[in-house]
């Protein structure tokens, strides 16, 4: 040090002493008096050497540190860090103002902001958007600090450069909005192909597979509760007239048609299903066997009732037959069942079509 200069540091509660080489520092610094008697040299070189480290930790932190008059809002020092980060010359720092120097403009730096680092004793923001001299973009993390130094209001501001921080939190939660995207796409992709694979492609009805799958399942809770459950099988009339008149596409129609009766006419619980061909299964939870006789019959009524076109031609009268079994009357697994409700149909077919039967079989 080249210029042996004594003064006095106050920081909060606790007063150092300095010998400086650099009378620009981040405090008020003033030369002193005599020393009375009680101050021994010995502390003198002790409060010298906490300065000397002091300023060695400002001279090489790795955060960008400013020192402003908490009065003025002027800039009375800035660390080499603070510096290079913002491309300024310690110069062009040193008595300006925060609000003067570019980077701080329009965010922190405001008169109006301003008041906030001289009334709060701790103020933080996070991911600060800055500019270099340069214009170059830089994010931070500013801290500011209000102490005493020489009875004197300063503020300290640390100032950390979160740039790749951020820059890769940005570039983690596009991959996680990219990822949730990718998983939500397939899990519509999935619902899609779990819907295709349970619904039959022609009348939107369910299918066999899943049937086979809902049949035993109804079952066994009808069977829990202690409840009946019914199954009917129902099948259209002279179906190859249709197809053999008009073309398949208005035997394609006729199926249509009587899916959406069918859709028009059950509860929420129960269940439709295209079995292939001209045949379809009701599984109704929770219905007797006469009530469910009934619910078929009115079906069956209103489907005669439909007038189906095409092509300008009235296809003609569609009509249908229909077997019913119910647990627990007639069996107690799904299989046995189907076996008894199709058995059923069976006769309704042999005496005549156009009408509902229930099975006759006993357990």
């Amino acid at each position: 040090m080249t210029k042996k200069t004594k003064f006095s540091l106050v920081a909060g509660d606790t007063t150092l002493q300095r010998q400086a080489s650099r009378a620009k520092g981040p405090f008020a610094m003033q030369p002193m008096g005599k020393r009375n008697g009680s101050t021994s040299k010995a502390s003198e070189n002790a409060l010298a050497a906490s300065e000397l480290r002091y300023r060695r930790l400002f001279e090489s932190a790795k955060d960008g540190i400013l020192i402003l008059d908490a009065e003025t809002g002027q800039i009375t020092d800035a660390n080499p860090y603070l510096e290079d980060m913002l491309g300024y010359l310690h110069a062009e720092l040193l008595g300006k103002t925060l609000w003067e120097i570019g980077p701080f403009k329009d965010v922190v730096a405001s008169r109006e902001a301003f008041s906030q680092l001289q009334a709060k004793p701790y103020v933080r923001y996070e991911n600060l958007p800055l500019e270099t001299k340069n214009h170059e973009p830089r994010y931070v993390e500013f801290v500011s600090n209000v102490y005493l130094v020489d009875d004197a209001k300063v503020i300290q501001c640390n100032i950390r450069d979160i740039t790749e921080r951020k820059s890769a939190d940005d570039r983690r939660r596009k991959a996680n909005q990219e990822l949730s995207s990718l998983v939500a796409k397939l899990r519509t992709r999935g619902d899609r192909l779990r819907d295709e694979a349970n619904h039959d492609p022609l009348t939107g009805l369910f299918n066999r597979r899943y049937l086979d799958d809902s049949l035993p399942r109804e079952l066994s809770r009808s069977q829990r509760r202690g409840t009946s459950l019914c199954v009917a099988i129902l099948d259209i009339d002279h179906f190859k007239r249709f197809n053999d008149t008009f073309g398949h596409d208005a035997g394609d129609l006729v199926l249509r048609e009587c899916a959406l009766v069918l859709s028009k006419n059950l509860r929420r619980s129960d269940i439709a299903c295209r079995l292939g061909g001209e045949e379809f299964a009701l599984v109704l939870p929770d219905s007797s066997l006469e009530d469910t006789r009934q619910r078929v019959e009115q079906i069956c009524a209103v489907i005669k009732q439909v007038a189906t076109w095409h092509d300008g031609q009235l296809l003609g009268t569609m009509t249908l037959s229909a077997g019913i079994a119910g647990s627990p009357e007639h069996a107690s697994t799904a299989r046995e069942l189907l076996r008894a409700a199709d058995l059923a149909l069976y006769t309704a077919k042999q005496t005549g079509r156009e009408r509902v039967i229930l099975c006759e079989l006993k357990r």
